[in-house]
């Protein structure tokens, strides 16, 4: 896990060092390392599509089942009862 923290880190501090290096003494003659405006137009294209897919999974996880038609109940065998068996034994155990 700190492997992970620290590589994502890493990713951070990059991109941000090289948005402040862009925009530092930002000179006409000067060109970015970074075309930022591709970077937010594909930024705001995946959004788009990731927000899309949510509301599609959202709509389909919370729509009402499609209700199946009742079958005919089947038909059940009668249930008989039959008196507890009795023995006529008549001591009592204490």
């Amino acid at each position: 896990m700190p492997y992970l923290s620290g590589v994502l880190t890493g990713i951070i501090l990059t991109i941000v060092l090289v948005f402040v290096i862009d925009h530092v003494d930002d000179e006409p003659a000067s060109q970015d390392i970074v075309n930022w405006g591709m970077v937010a137009d594909g930024l705001g294209n995946t959004v788009a599509d990731v927000n899309e897919q949510v509301r599609e999974e959202v709509h389909e996880a919370t729509a009402p089942d499609a209700e199946t038609p009742a079958s005919e109940p089947a038909a059940r065998e009668p249930v008989t009862t039959t008196p507890p068996a009795t023995t006529n034994d008549t001591t009592d155990i204490r």
